[in-house]
């Protein structure tokens, strides 16, 4: 078989192909025995018919095309790992030769994996996490605002509604059980000890602010933690050179639309509603997302390159370790309708991700 790869604009390649006539007629000869082995014409019993009847009636251009999708389906892999090209999505192939005792050509644009320059990422993260980390210190007013919204989110207690009970006639009990009343602004639980063990594991309301104190820590950090392995992430890879297949574009603007789609669904409202309510149509928002789809695809394939070039690829026992956990915490309804490959690929994905971050916060 011949093959010339010619390289195109935004990450693409052209392949140019030629199966010889013998092989071709292989391909030919055999899908003519299974329209022959199918065949129900009249006056003959299945697949007993003659050939060149059977042939007359699925047509010569059927068979032709028949025969050289079953070629190009099998030869189509072989290509791609002979040329070592990492193709994205399916081809867009064109048959240029056609005909019986002739050899079989065609052309097929592929979207492949771009080429990717990276920067000197070592010296960027080693500059990056030289920077001063943001204060993660919890104020008085932040955790007071945290402990008023918990108060205002809890029943009036006991001994408030009854007060209330005495003066006001309107107050309601809800089918919760909870008794509410239609209490003066500001009117909250107070915060004593009672209130605290009223929460759970807490003894003292002191214990409780602590608690509450530490996970706004913890939520900051973590805040922040992620917020500059993004921002090294943007800035390697916008110092990046790289060509981005619209495929990968538009795969991540499919990405954004089921976010955001779920998000909406989530709070209870409709997707139509949503865009009536935003005035914009749904191929506006696509629009819209171009720039921060494309901000996700660099930052993915540098970081990709960057686990090539420090092999920091993921070992089977990891990806098997972690496939095991998310198996134990996915209900057993949900199993059934899960593609264990899948799920190994999206494995993948995570811990790869993960050691290239801790790699670069060691820099």
């Amino acid at each position: 078989m011949q093959i010339e790869v010619a390289k195109k604009p935004k990450s693409t390649v052209t392949i140019k192909g030629s199966l010889s006539a013998d092989e071709f007629n292989a391909y030919i000869q055999r899908v003519t025995r299974r329209f022959v082995e199918s065949a129900e014409l009249p006056g003959f019993r299945k697949g007993k018919a003659p050939e060149r009847m059977v042939v007359e009636k699925i047509g010569e251009g059927a068979l032709l095309e028949e025969a050289a999708e079953e070629a190009l389906r099998a030869v189509y892999p072989a290509i791609l790992k002979e040329r070592a090209i990492d193709a994205i999505g399916r081809p867009q192939i064109r048959i240029t030769k056609l005909a019986r005792q002739n050899p079989l050509e065609f052309e097929a644009d592929i979207a492949v994996l771009p080429e990717v320059t990276l920067p000197d990422y070592k010296d960027i993260a080693a500059k990056k996490n030289a920077e001063p980390k943001e204060d993660a210190a919890v104020s008085d007013e932040e955790l007071q605002k945290s402990i008023d919204w918990l108060r205002k989110s809890r029943p009036p207690s006991h001994k408030a509604t009854a007060d209330k009970r005495t003066s006001d006639q309107s107050t309601v009990v809800p089918k919760n059980g909870f008794e509410k009343t239609n209490s003066p602004a500001g009117e909250l639980p107070e915060l004593t000890d009672e209130f605290a063990q009223s929460l759970g594991k807490f003894k003292t309301a002191d214990e409780l602010k602590n608690a509450i104190r530490e996970n706004m820590k913890f939520e900051k950090e973590q805040k922040a933690h992620d917020k500059r392995r993004r921002e090294l992430m943007e800035a390697i890879s916008d110092a990046s050179t790289m060509e981005l297949p619209d495929i990968l574009v538009e795969s991540e603007k499919d990405k954004m639309h089921f976010e955001l789609k779920s998000s909406i669904e989530q709070m209870g409202m409709q997707w139509d509603v949503y865009l009536t309510h935003v005035k914009k149509k749904e191929e506006e928002l696509r629009n819209e997302w171009r720039a921060e789809a494309e901000k996700r695809v660099r930052n993915a394939l540098a970081l990709r390159e960057i686990a090539k070039r420090e092999s920091l690829e993921p070992t089977e026992d990891e990806l098997n370790a972690w496939t095991h956990h998310y198996l134990a915490q996915t209900e057993k309804t949900e199993k059934k309708n899960l593609d264990l490959k899948r799920v190994k690929d999206y494995a993948y994905g995570v811990i790869r991700n993960k050691k290239v971050f801790e790699f670069l916060e060691t820099c």
